[in-house]
C-alpha cells in the first residue's frame, strides 16, 4: 500500500475535522496516537500539474500507521452505523455477492436474515472481530473483518469456520472508501463459507449443474442427432452421459435422447455415450466440448454433482492405464 495520507485530525474544540475544513492558528492533534499535527496545503489548484492532495502531517514524520488505524476506525463505524440503521428500519435484507473460492459459482446472501443486533471489537476469546451480527438467542451468526493492511490470521478463520460463523472481508484502500459503504458491502472480497452441499463420500462442496440438450446432425451419417451433457457454472466440465447417474440418464431419455451402452476402441471399455438413432454412431466423451457452443434445446436444473469425486475416478483410471502400460512394456 503506497503512502496513506491523513485526511481527519481533532482540533482544539475536541472535534474531528476535514481538511477541507481545516484553517491556519488553530491546533490539531492525531486522533490516534495524540501527536500534533502539521496542515500541508497545495497552492497549486486541485486539477493542476502538481498538485499534492491537502492533508495533516506529523510532526515529527510520517505515521503510515496512524493513517490506517484511523481508515479502519472510521470505515467500521460506518459499516456498524449503517446495519444498525437498516435492523432500526425493519429492512428486510442488505444483499451481497461473492465468487466462491470453494465451488467458483457467484453466490448470494443476506445479512440480515437473521440478525437483530450489530456489536464492535465483541471479545470471542480467540478473536474480536470488527462487526458482529448477533441473532436473537445472542448467538453470532456473521462477522465482517475490515483489511485495511493486515488479513485475520489463520487461526481466526479457522475458529469462525469451526464455529459455523459466516465471515465477509472488506478491503479498504483509501478514505474515499467510507463514502462507498454500501457498495463495499455489497461485494465482499472474500467470504469464508459456501452455501453448496459436501459431497457424502469425498467431503468437497458440490455443485449446481444443469443438464443441457443440444440439436445436432450425426458425425458419421449427417442426419438429426439429439445429445445431452451436464454442466456446472464457473467450469470447464462438460460431462458425457459417461458419468450420469441414473436419475440423469432417465431424464435426458425422456427428453429424446438416445442414451446407449458403446464399446471404444481407444480407452478399449464400453460406457453409456449419446448415440445416433439412424446409424449407432455416438460422440465420444473427448469430443463433448466441441457441441457445447450449439443452442441449448432444454437446461433443467438437476440439483448438485460432485466433480472432485469424477475427477479422482478418472485419475485412478490414468494410473490404471500407466500401470497397464508398463506391465506390456516391462521386458
Amino acid at each position: 500500500m503506497a503512502t496513506l495520507l491523513l485526511p481527519y485530525a481533532i482540533n482544539s474544540s475536541q472535534e474531528l475535522v476535514h481538511i477541507d475544513h481545516a484553517h491556519k492558528g488553530d491546533q490539531y492533534t492525531c486522533p490516534i496516537c495524540g501527536a500534533g499535527l502539521s496542515l500541508r496545503i497545495s497552492k497549486i489548484p486541485q486539477g493542476a500539474k502538481y498538485h499534492r492532495t491537502n492533508h495533516f502531517a506529523h510532526k515529527r514524520g510520517v505515521n503510515n500507521h496512524c493513517s490506517e488505524s484511523l481508515l479502519h476506525k472510521l470505515f467500521k463505524e460506518k459499516v456498524a452505523d449503517y446495519i444498525r440503521n437498516q435492523i432500526d428500519k425493519q429492512e428486510d435484507a442488505i444483499w451481497f455477492e461473492w465468487e466462491c473460492t470453494q465451488c467458483h459459482e457467484q453466490h448470494k446472501g443476506n445479512l440480515i436474515k437473521k440478525a437483530v443486533k450489530v456489536v464492535e471489537e465483541l471479545n470471542l476469546q480467540i478473536c474480536k472481530p470488527d462487526i458482529a451480527l448477533l441473532d436473537k438467542e445472542e448467538n453470532v451468526i456473521i462477522v465482517i473483518e475490515i483489511v485495511v493492511k493486515h488479513k485475520p490470521s489463520a487461526e481466526t478463520l479457522k475458529y469462525y469456520s469451526d464455529k459455523n460463523i459466516v465471515c465477509l472481508q472488506l478491503e479498504v484502500d483509501d478514505f474515499a472508501d467510507c463514502d462507498k459503504i454500501e457498495e463495499k458491502l455489497s461485494n465482499p472480497n472474500y467470504v469464508n463459507r459456501c452455501p453448496n452441499p459436501i459431497c457424502n463420500k469425498c467431503g468437497h462442496v458440490m455443485n449446481k449443474i444443469k443438464l443441457v440438450t443440444i440439436a445436432t446432425t450425426c458425425w458419421k451419417c449427417g442426419r438429426n442427432m439429439k445429445l445431452a451433457m451436464i454442466v456446472a457454472k464457473n467450469r470447464f466440465n462438460r460431462l458425457s452421459p459417461e458419468e450420469f447417474d441414473n436419475r440423469e440418464v432417465a431424464t435426458a431419455i425422456s427428453l429424446g435422447v438416445n442414451i446407449k451402452p458403446r464399446y471404444s476402441r481407444t480407452i478399449h471399455e464400453t460406457y453409456l455415450a449419446n448415440t445416433c438413432k439412424h446409424c449407432n454412431a455416438f460422440v465420444g466423451s473427448f469430443y463433448m466440448h466441441e457441441y457445447y457452443h450449439l443452442p441449448h434445446q432444454e437446461e433443467l436444473d438437476m440439483g448438485y454433482k460432485c466433480f472432485n469425486c469424477i475427477d479422482i475416478k478418472h485419475q485412478m483410471r490414468a494410473e490404471q492405464y500407466r500401470l497397464q502400460d508398463e506391465e506390456v512394456f516391462d521386458w
